[in-house]
């Protein structure tokens, strides 16, 4: 078995960058529903799907923040705030707690709220995000929060 070396924002922007000639919105409804099209099943690998295609989308829509929220409850709200604040179907709880654990590794952040900037390297440029969380009475957010345009 080989060992992958690649920290996870590297494997973030490695699936940025490979679904940069797709439809994100569409790959988002397909990651949203569980098809992620790697035979192994990992739920990193779906996590990271869903993150770096959150990110490739929220950046083509212009938005000013991409969420992610879980209740206490186990519901999960994903919201895109660009010319409106909408809605889109967001990915399952056990993705959702993925993506929020892959976020806080990124960052280092290991207290209930913080915020760090993400430079992000895609193909030949880059775009500097901040990653915020928050984490509260059992219920946990993220937001990534691009820059202005």
């Amino acid at each position: 078995m080989i060992k992958d070396d690649r920290n996870y924002h590297q494997r973030l922007q490695e699936f940025c960058d490979c679904f940069m000639e797709t439809d994100p919105k569409k790959e988002l409804e397909r990651a949203s529903k569980g098809i992620s099209g790697d035979p192994s099943s990992d739920p990193d690998e779906l996590a990271l799907k869903f993150f770096g295609l959150g990110i490739f989308y929220g950046a083509s829509e212009k938005a000013k923040k991409v969420s992610i929220q879980r209740s206490k409850d186990g519901r999960v709200l994903f919201t895109v705030e660009a010319r409106g604040k909408y809605q889109l179907p967001p990915p399952s709880v056990q993705v959702a707690d993925r993506i929020i654990s892959i976020a806080r590794a990124i960052t280092h952040i290991d207290k209930d709220q913080g915020k760090e900037p993400v430079s992000m390297g895609l193909r030949n440029d880059r775009m500097e995000l901040i990653f915020q969380l928050d984490r509260k009475g059992g219920a946990e957010s993220f937001s990534i929060l691009f820059p202005e345009l």
